[in-house]
């Protein structure tokens, strides 16, 4: 809508950066607008794709939520 309302059930744009979204993923913080944090608890773990058959690489682990 023109106004920037938007009605009810609509869809809305909320804008930020990518390290901004995955920092805010990391904590558990609102994602896709106001009311839309999703908590889940544990650090994320990060795995680097194989470069060769053989490589088994070791995950790696993310800080806790709310860092």
């Amino acid at each position: 809508m023109p106004d920037g309302r938007r009605q009810a059930g609509g869809w809305s744009r909320y804008t930020m950066s990518f390290a901004e979204w995955l920092y805010r993923y990391l904590i558990g913080g609102d994602l896709a607008g106001p009311k839309s944090s999703a908590y889940y608890p544990g650090p994320v773990k990060l795995q680097h794709l194989p470069m060769s058959v053989d490589e088994r690489p070791e995950p790696r682990y993310g800080p806790d939520p709310g860092i």
